[in-house]
């Protein structure tokens, strides 16, 4: 299932869910866009009893952008995105993993 997620800090991500959201949260964070975890890696996570969520890094994909020649983020920006949307789906501790700048 399609989504999207709204930081504290008012940047939108796209985000797709795989599972059962009251299973443990297992969020993957790509390269760029959430198509950097294919469709069977996050379908064979989730049948193992958790809930998938890969998502667009801000600037990706169907997540909010910003002009190419002057991005204003910095990599702690990204890890804040990352730890709003594990926050904002699940008050437990989360399993993440990364790839890239991920």
């Amino acid at each position: 299932m399609r989504s999207t997620f709204r930081t504290p800090g008012g940047v939108t991500l796209g985000v797709e869910h795989f599972g059962d959201p009251a299973a443990p949260l297992v969020l993957l964070a790509g390269g760029t866009t959430m198509l950097s975890w294919p469709d069977a890696l996050c379908a064979a996570l989730a049948g193992g009893g958790r809930h998938v969520v890969r998502y667009d890094l801000r600037d990706s994909g169907t997540s909010t952008t910003v002009d190419p020649e002057a991005p204003s983020y910095t990599l702690r920006d990204l890890a804040a995105d990352a730890a709003a949307l594990a926050r904002g789906l699940d008050d437990r501790p989360a399993h993440l993993a990364g790839i890239g700048v991920g």
